[in-house]
């Protein structure tokens, strides 16, 4: 078994265990804190005979790695939240009609109707086997009439 002495003002408990996630499949990972505040990693081998010496250099660099990834995704936060609710939300305003999608060159925003709109086409709903279809009305030989109501 190693012993790996964590300073929490340099790494967070989050960088921490980051860290100590990759190392589970293959090494049993204790934490504890000492009197002092430190968080003491304990690292012991699944299997006999692995090189702890190198698995504690490792998780060093786990360490720093997980620590500089949480830090990057801190500072990127915002833009992050920025480009999520623009994809998910689109360009909207709200005005007297509601709201209203700006700046949708390609129409994305549209829906299936608003897309449909000036064609003869309505949506066919077969209950028996849970099917939808789109029909066009103004084709001859429709397989199901009834849906050309």
């Amino acid at each position: 078994m190693e012993i790996i002495i964590v300073d929490k003002n340099i790494y967070s408990l989050k960088a921490i265990f980051s860290a100590a996630y990759i190392f589970l499949e293959d090494f049993y990972i204790f934490l504890e804190e000492d009197e002092k505040g430190k968080i003491l990693v304990q690292i012991k081998g699944k299997d006999e005979g692995q090189d702890l010496k190198k698995v504690v250099d490792e998780f060093k660099n786990e360490l720093i790695n997980a620590g500089l990834r949480l830090k990057v995704s801190e500072d990127n936060k915002k833009i992050r939240e920025m480009i999520v609710s623009t994809a998910l939300y689109g360009r909207i305003r709200n005005s007297d009609e509601g709201y209203k999608i700006i700046n949708d060159p390609a129409g994305i925003g549209k829906t299936w109707e608003e897309e449909h709109k000036d064609k003869n086409i309505s949506i066919c709903e077969n209950r028996e086997n849970f099917t939808h279809q789109a029909i066009d009305k103004n084709l001859p030989n429709s397989d199901n009439p009834e849906c050309l109501k």
